[in-house]
């Protein structure tokens, strides 16, 4: 009896645990059946293999591209610096030559107006000797005569008439002195102008204009002293008062020698117009040659960027 007893309680025991077993297997089967579809997300669509590669060769197409126009911009960066430094260089050269032209233009003008210069002054020199010599002669000769006439008037008896002699030599020597020194202001007058246009040539201003009008100057100066030259004449050939005819003669004198020393005067006062308008010239056109170059320059300076 209780053999079988033991077996029974064995088939129930075994029993139970099928039972149990088989309710946990049908849960876990009805768990993993249900699908919560909330937390789920769609899988991508994969594009076609054809596309996508078509797609990757245009973007790498693209960087292909940018990379070429970059290395082309970098390049003509380049080129175009190194223009500019060869067109600095050679415009450097090309001042730095013309400097060094006119360098030598200059001292070449310079020496050339030296040498102008000194001839002139020597022919100046040589013309002032010449009018002092002819100055000086006529001074003596007439002097020497008037001295004669001096003499002759202390060996007068009559004191009134000696007087009267004394007293016209003196009005002659007067009037000798005032041609004299009339034609000796205007000479000291023309060596001035002269020396003003020796030194203006040299600063390469015009004096063509100036120099003429002192050469017709110098004629009527040298007119103007044989007229004086005549008047010595005529006052010291005698001690006995002028006849009628060689007063009219001092008169016409006097006058012509005036009228030379105006003319003289005048023609030296337009010499020294013309230096100074000369003058006023060449600083207008050496502002406008400067003001030309500046630009010229700076136009010529290249100042080309390529923009990136």
């Amino acid at each position: 009896m209780k053999k079988y007893l033991s077996l029974f309680f064995v088939l129930a025991l075994s029993l139970a645990v099928s039972t149990v077993v088989k309710a946990q297997d049908d849960t876990s089967s009805g768990v993993s059946t249900e699908v919560n579809t909330t937390n789920i997300k769609p899988l991508p669509v994969r594009m076609p293999v054809e596309k996508e590669a078509r797609l990757k060769a245009q973007a790498d197409l693209k960087l292909q591209n940018e990379a070429e126009m970059q290395l082309k911009r970098e390049a003509m960066q380049a080129e175009v610096k190194l223009k500019r430094e060869a067109n600095q260089a050679d415009l450097k050269v090309k001042r730095e030559a013309m400097q060094e032209e006119g360098k030598l233009k200059r001292e070449e003008m310079q020496a050339e107006v030296k040498l102008k210069r000194e001839a002139v002054k020597a022919e100046i020199e040589t013309r002032k000797e010449e009018f002092k010599e002819k100055r000086e002669a006529v001074r003596e000769e007439t002097k020497q005569k008037l001295e004669d006439f001096k003499a002759k008037i202390k060996e007068e008896k009559d004191v009134a008439k000696a007087r009267i002699k004394e007293l016209r030599v003196e009005g002659r020597e007067k009037a000798l002195e005032r041609f004299d020194a009339a034609v000796l202001r205007m000479n000291n007058l023309k060596d001035k102008v002269n020396e003003h246009i020796i030194k203006l040539e040299a600063k390469g201003v015009d004096v063509t204009s100036a120099k003429d009008l002192v050469l017709k100057a110098e004629v009527k100066l040298k007119e103007a002293q044989a007229k004086v030259a005549e008047a010595n004449a005529l006052l010291s050939v005698s001690i006995d008062e002028l006849t009628s005819e060689n007063k009219t003669k001092l008169r016409i004198l006097n006058q012509e020698t005036q009228t030379l020393i105006k003319e003289t005067h005048r023609m030296l006062n337009d010499a020294v117009k013309s230096l100074k308008n000369a003058l006023k010239r060449k600083v207008e056109a050496d502002k406008a040659s400067a003001a030309s170059t500046a630009s010229t320059d700076t136009n010529t300076t290249p100042t080309t960027e390529v923009t990136q």
